[in-house]
Order: C-alpha cells, then sequence, then structure tokens
C-alpha cells in the first residue's frame, strides 16, 4: 500500500521491480524493532515508526551506491510516511475490533489447566497480566493425590470433566506419571482438544524455547539469547556495511599506527590472540601490538598485579609490558581495530560480549555461558558501562545477560555512538 501510495504521488517509472525489494526493507526494519513480537510488540506505535526509519534508512543507503535504480526523493519520503501511518491506524484498528470481540466473549478460547492450586494460580496470573490473552479458563484439575475442593476432579476422572467442560485447550503445569499423562493425552486426543505444556520449570528460565526432537521423543531447547534468524541476518548485515565504510576510512590512520609501531619497538605491527567466540568455538583475534614481543613469556610472573578479584578476568593497571606507543593505542582503544577484519570473517561482531580468553572459560560456572551465546563484539555494554573500572565479574556478565535477552538494531547503534564518548574520554582504558 506503501508503495502504490507513494508512486501516486511522485512520478516514478521503477515501481514495478522495486516493489519487492521495497517490501523486504520494510519487513526487516519492522522485525528489527520487534515489532512483529507477540502482545505490544506488534501495537507499539513507537516500534513501528523507528522500523519504518530503519528501512528508509538502508532505501537511501542503497540509492546512493552507483548501479542503484535511481528514485525520488519525494518517493522515499511519501513512502516512509505513508508505511508508518497505514500500519498504524491498521495495527490500532485490529486491536480495537478484537478488544471488543474479547469483551463480548467472542473468540475466547475455552482453556482447562492441570496443576495443582499454586500452580494454576500461576498460570492464571500470567494470563491475567497479559491483556491480549485469548484463554477464558472454565477451571482446574489435580494430580491423582491431590485433593482441592476448588477443583473439577482429578486426572482421574479426566474423559467426564472433558465432556461436561467442553475446554478448547488443556494447559498442563504440573508435573505427571507417565501413565497418567499417557491417559490425560489420549483423551484430549480423542476429544479433539489441544495440550498446552507449561513446563514446571519454565518461570525459573529466561531465554526463548524452541520445540524440538531428540530422536523420536519431543523437547525443549532452551536458548539463553533470543536473537532470531531474520535480526540476525540484519545484524550482520548492519556489520558488513559499517565494517567495510569503517576499513575504507581508517586505512590511512591504520597506516601511521603501523608505521609508529615498528619504529617504537621490535615486533610485528599485528598480534594475534587466541579467544572464545560463539558456541565456545575458538579464533585468532587480531590487534594492533601494544606490548613487547616477551609479553606472554611474562604473564606468571606478573599475575599477583591484576586488577580483577576474580582470575576469570586479566588487567593491569599500569602494565610493564605496554609500549610507549602501545600506551597511546590503548587510551583510544586504537589497539582494537584489526579486529575489523574479525568482522568481516564472522568471528565477531561490531557490538556484542567481548570474547574471552580459553583459559578464563575454563573456570566458567553455567551461568556464564550466556556470553557464549551470540558472536562476541568489538564493543558491547560492559566497554559503555565502564570498562575495566567494573571489575566484578559477575556484574559483567549481569550486563552482557541483559544485552543478549533485550537485543535489538536500536540497541546495538545506541551502544556504538555511547563508544565513540567512552573512546574519546579514556574512562577505564588501560
Amino acid at each position: 500500500m506503501a508503495v502504490v501510495g507513494a508512486a501516486t504521488l511522485t512520478p516514478v517509472g521503477a515501481v514495478g521491480r522495486l516493489l519487492l525489494p521495497l517490501i523486504a526493507l520494510a519487513l526487516l526494519g519492522l522485525n528489527a524493532r520487534n515489532a512483529y513480537t507477540a502482545a505490544d510488540g506488534r501495537r507499539d506505535p513507537v516500534r513501528i515508526v523507528t522500523g519504518i526509519a530503519v528501512a528508509t534508512a538502508a532505501l537511501v543507503i542503497s540509492n546512493a551506491l552507483p548501479l542503484a535504480a535511481r528514485m525520488p526523493t519525494t518517493f522515499i519520503a511519501a513512502f516512509a510516511g505513508i508505511a508508518a501511518t497505514t500500519l498504524i491506524a491498521e495495527r490500532w484498528l485490529v486491536e480495537l475490533a478484537v478488544r471488543q470481540a474479547y469483551a463480548r466473549g467472542i473468540g475466547l478460547r475455552k482453556a482447562l489447566i492441570v496443576g495443582r492450586h499454586a500452580e494454576v494460580q500461576e498460570v492464571v496470573a500470567a494470563l491475567a497480566e497479559d491483556r491480549h490473552s485469548e484463554h477464558c479458563v472454565v477451571g482446574y484439575v489435580t494430580p491423582s493425590h491431590v485433593q482441592d475442593a476448588q477443583s473439577l476432579g482429578s486426572v482421574d476422572e479426566i474423559d467426564a470433566i472433558l465432556d461436561r467442560a467442553d475446554p478448547v485447550e488443556l494447559i498442563l503445569s504440573a508435573s505427571l506419571g507417565p501413565d497418567v499423562l499417557r491417559h490425560v493425552a489420549n483423551a484430549c486426543v480423542t476429544r479433539g482438544v489441544a495440550i498446552l505444556a507449561v513446563p514446571t520449570w519454565g518461570h525459573a528460565i529466561r531465554g526463548w524455547v524452541e520445540p524440538v526432537r531428540v530422536g523420536r521423543l519431543p523437547a525443549y531447547h532452551v536458548h539463553p539469547a533470543r536473537i532470531a534468524v531474520p535480526s540476525l541476518l540484519l545484524k550482520r548485515a548492519t556489520d558488513l556495511l559499517l565494517t567495510t565504510i569503517g576499513l575504507a576510512l581508517g586505512a590511512p590512520l591504520m597506516a601511521l599506527i603501523a608505521i609508529a609501531i615498528k619504529l617504537d619497538s621490535r615486533g610485528p605491527v599485528f598480534y594475534r590472540q587466541r579467544r572464545v567466540g560463539l558456541g565456545g568455538r575458538e579464533f585468532l583475534m587480531w590487534k594492533f601490538r601494544s606490548m613487547s614481543i616477551e609479553a606472554d613469556d611474562d604473564i606468571d610472573s606478573i599475575a599477583h598485579l591484576n586488577c580483577y578479584r576474580d582470575g576469570r578476568l586479566f588487567k593491569l593497571q599500569r602494565d610493564p609490558r605496554v609500549t610507549r606507543v602501545g600506551r597511546v593505542l590503548r587510551r583510544f582503544s586504537l589497539d582494537e581495530l584489526p579486529q575489523l577484519l574479525n568482522v568481516l570473517t564472522g568471528d565477531m561482531s561490531l557490538v556484542g560480549p567481548r570474547p574471552p580468553l580459553p583459559r578464563e572459560v575454563g573456570r566458567y560456572e553455567p551461568r556464564h555461558f550466556v556470553r557464549l551465546s551470540v558472536v562476541p563484539g568489538m564493543t558491547g555494554p560492559w566497554q559503555v558501562n565502564g570498562r575495566n573500572l567494573i571489575t566484578d565479574f559477575e556484574e559483567i556478565v549481569r550486563l552482557e545477560k541483559g544485552y543478549v535477552e533485550a537485543w535489538s538494531l536500536a540497541v546495538d547503534l545506541q551502544i556504538m555512538f555511547r563508544t565513540v564518548g567512552v573512546v574519546l574520554s579514556g574512562k577505564g582504558a588501560y
């Protein structure tokens, strides 16, 4: 609709072949702002407007490329305005119609819950918190050995209860034995009642859950990260675009740094260090050499100078191994510039948790592996919230876990902008 509307306002001859790319850009932009998530995500006008803004920005960039089909600025502006306006109006109207229907009991799905009283209360509370819930709970059923006068009965009477209540769905929130579970499932299947399983451990785990199979058995794959495939593609495309621009603009500066390193001390210009990335896979991370070539040999003799209380991190405030040029490079994080090559190869991203050393990962506890659930970054939440001034490893993990769980393209861009200020101030750099 936005493409057609914009075409009626501006004389554009290439609309036909641009139709699919424009729609794809709009969909990617909306997905980047999580405008297709359940509940409020689909209805948030801010997400819709910023999602269309991301698509428009990509459209402007592609329009500037030499081989791209030229589109008038008026067409791009009209497309952005109409797309945002119509999406907000359409979703508001749909939301209004759905709420009116639910208020009159139209469209609600009758649900029966299986669980103990406390488990049932938790499910009911969760449904009540979701003002867009489509369920109407008609009662609950307890496990066999539980006596509860408020329930409709126990699972031993499930056949008769299903016939009386006539639910569309059964929400299973209790742990049942295999024989009892099989009986409940058979009773539901024969009556066409869908089963929703709420794992008893679900309230203790944050992340997103994917239904999978382990052999012939159904299972849940709990992902600590919530970055879905379309968002990962957008993140990767952003990395490639900005990294290419960064390498082109930064090439003269990187050449001067290389010359300064060679003049200052003996040894190679670059330093490669083995780090741990996505899923525990090791890779070689590139940096400009900022230390003497004997630095790795001296690490045991200076380990007691570590400014971190936790051995899973290592940094010295006044490291004697750092060269004169290296001190300047570290002050402004210029030694990290070669990691743009790691971003190009896909081992790293512009934004993400910092990649740890293998010896550090060897001391991780299970909750710390969230750092390895996404591609590591050149900068990230730790860097923009204090860098080396944050000496509590658990606080670093908390910051990075929050980033993983709340990822969006806007978050990445915000961290990039904040990184510029942090680098120029030199705060926490040593």
